[in-house]
């Protein structure tokens, strides 16, 4: 097998035909479904499961006075504490926008005029269908109405602009969509190091 370059105008098929699938398990958060799926290469039938979910949203949220909102929350995957950004699942009905707009407030207690989408991403598309949306929330200010869903305990934290860089080398940031998230923000705008 050779190695291609990025930049060839004809790749190799790699798509793989979808024969059937079958939904296997339903949670409230996801769905396993068991995809059936044909080699382009071998021609053999293979059984993929893939996690049927909704997309997900963040939102970087900057204060006037430069500090991130973050959020200081259990996960019960890890069983550890995780420091991230507000986020969560685009409720149905809802845009990501409404849905990161909601998850500002609801967590954190802050607000902000206008969000703009930094970009979107698939968090693992090995295994989920779904999209996770990066909204830039400028001059965020808290309003007074923390609101966490019944299933979660959180703590607003407010972390300088300047050290976010420090926080994910050091690993004070851990959770990989979240870094990503937070790359795309440094990406978009001017942060000293």
């Amino acid at each position: 097998m050779s190695a291609h370059d990025a930049s060839d105008s004809e790749p190799r098929n790699l798509r793989w035909e979808l024969i059937d699938t079958r939904e296997d398990r339903s949670y409230s958060l996801f769905s396993v479904s068991i995809n059936r799926n044909r080699s382009p290469r071998t021609g053999q039938v293979h059984e993929f499961q893939v996690l049927n979910s909704p997309d997900w949203v963040a939102v970087v949220a900057v204060t006037p006075d430069n500090n991130l909102v973050m959020v200081r929350q259990y996960r019960h995957g890890t069983g550890e504490l995780s420091l991230e950004p507000p986020g969560g699942l685009v409720k149905e009905g809802r845009t990501a926008e409404q849905s990161g707009r909601e998850e500002l407030e609801e967590e954190t207690g802050y607000q902000a005029d206008s969000l703009e989408l930094l970009g979107w991403m698939h968090p693992m598309p090995a295994l989920f269908t779904n999209r996770f949306y990066v909204f830039l929330a400028r001059n965020a200010v808290p309003t007074g109405k923390l609101d966490p869903d019944e299933t979660e305990e959180v703590e607003t934290i407010l972390v300088p602009l300047e050290e976010i860089r420090e926080y994910i080398k050091t690993g004070r940031i851990r959770c990989a969509v979240m870094i990503a998230a937070l790359h795309l923000f440094l990406e978009h705008v001017s942060v000293p190091d």
